[in-house]
């Protein structure tokens, strides 16, 4: 009796198996194999977990019939049942070869993923390299341009000095020539009085004389009028000096800026290549300093659930929450290269950071997309990783991958399928946890945060 209760187990255990195999179809595409595509591998997690949950369930319902026909079978039955044993077992053989052909197809079908995507990001990093190194010449062109025209106008200007000191030079000389007829002709006088005194009569002499000393006062008088035409010389130069001064000051502008570079902590003015200077809040204080700030949040007082438009003109205020625009952005990383800074402070957690060593996004027509973040380095996780190469998103434009619009829940940022990086997610003044709170990685909301860049 107890050596035949063994083989009914089996049985009724197969069943079982059939029984939820049968209850639980796997998704088939159109060549009957089970289509496991991205969006379809919860599915089929979720397929297996429910197929166990029965099975499970179901075998817990044949150990109580089990019980009942061990008491009650014969040898035909048993034999019946032995033959339905061997179909069952057919039937899950097909269903192991089926089920070893759909992890085949999942395999390839994500290698092929893989390697596709590889060659696509080959391709743009080679694309963006090739734009960065004819940046890189047009800039040099820039500052050898710039050198030659200072060049030129230091040459000039010192010509210019050369003929001042030969005009001086000159004056001095006639000075000197007019001090010395000066005294030629007091001498004169003195010869002419003596000869008065010794020649009352010598009327042809003192002829001479006037006729000498009348010379003299035209020549005296003609080196009056070279002196005035001279001082109108040297005025002329001088305005000629105040305009080359103007133009170095002109060519200095067109030097390369540098941002906030060695600029204390504080709103400025500052230059920026390519650009009109600009108005930005500048941070002295950390690591170095010389950083602009383009993000800060702190205290909830700005809405950062903003249009399209909002988050490319930028919005809010430099001495309190404030972002700086997407197409500013755009046009101070691209000429040269910036490094991130993102300084992170928990409610009841010390401060942490994460950095980036080449940040860079595109322009407009590219949805300023996310093009480069370099090297990641900081006590935070490396959380803008996942968001490497997206379009940026608002909750009026949706350019994620997702179905529906990520920004509608985390705010605007460069979301792939959402993201974790919500830093433009909704403002808590305590600590919570929260999918859609202002945070970095996990969902825990954060009191306060900046991004600051600066020139590599």
């Amino acid at each position: 009796m107890r050596m035949k209760s063994v083989p009914l187990f089996g049985l009724f255990l197969v069943l079982g198996v059939q029984h939820v195999i049968s209850e639980s179809p796997l998704p088939k595409d159109d060549h009957g194999e089970c289509g496991f595509s991205s969006d379809e591998k919860d599915s089929c997690a979720l397929y297996c977990y429910r197929s166990m949950k029965l099975g499970l369930a179901y075998i817990i319902e044949l150990k109580e019939k089990i019980k009942i026909l061990e008491e009650n079978h014969s040898e035909r039955e048993i034999s019946q049942l032995s033959k339905v044993v061997e179909n069952l077992q057919s039937k899950i053989d097909q269903q192991n070869i089926q089920i070893a052909n759909i992890n085949d197809f999942i395999t390839n079908s994500v290698r092929q993923k893989e390697v596709e995507e590889k060659a696509e990001s080959q391709t743009e990093i080679d694309n963006f390299k090739r734009k960065v190194d004819q940046l890189k010449e047009n800039l040099e062109n820039v500052q050898r341009q710039a050198e030659k025209d200072k060049e030129e106008s230091l040459a000039e200007q010192r010509n210019r000095n050369r003929e001042i000191e030969n005009l001086k030079a000159r004056l001095a000389n006639q000075k000197s020539d007019l001090d010395k007829a000066i005294k030629d002709l007091e001498s004169k006088n003195k010869e002419f009085e003596k000869y008065q005194t010794k020649e009352k009569n010598s009327s042809n002499k003192i002829g001479e004389l006037n006729s000498e000393i009348s010379s003299l006062k035209k020549k005296l008088e003609e080196s009056e009028i070279q002196l005035i035409d001279s001082n109108h010389l040297v005025e002329k130069h001088s305005l000629q000096l105040n305009q080359t001064k103007e133009y170095l000051i002109e060519c200095q502008k067109r030097i390369p800026k540098t941002g906030c570079k060695g600029l204390s902590s504080g709103i400025h003015q500052i230059g920026i290549p390519g650009i009109d200077p600009i108005s930005a809040l500048c941070e002295g204080d950390i690591e170095g300093g010389g950083w602009i700030v383009i993000h800060k949040r702190f205290d909830g007082s700005v809405d950062f659930n903003r249009t399209w438009t909002e988050y490319r003109n930028g919005f809010g205020n430099k001495k309190g929450e404030f972002f700086i625009g997407l197409e500013n952005l755009h046009r101070i990383t691209n000429p040269q290269t910036y490094e991130l800074y993102v300084q992170l402070e928990y409610h009841n957690k010390p401060f942490q950071f994460a950095s980036y060593d080449n940040f860079r996004i595109g322009n407009e027509t590219a949805k300023y997309k996310l093009e480069s973040l370099g090297e990641f380095k900081g006590t935070a996780s490396d959380a803008m990783e996942y968001n490497l190469k997206q379009a940026f998103s608002s909750y009026d434009q949706d350019n994620d991958q997702w179905d529906s619009n990520c920004a509608q829940i985390n705010g605007g940022w460069w979301h792939r399928r959402c993201s974790y990086t919500r830093l433009n997610g909704k403002y808590f003044n305590t600590e919570v946890e929260e999918f859609y709170s202002m945070s970095w990685w996990n969902y825990i909301s954060l009191k306060s945060v900046q991004m600051l860049i600066r020139l590599k």
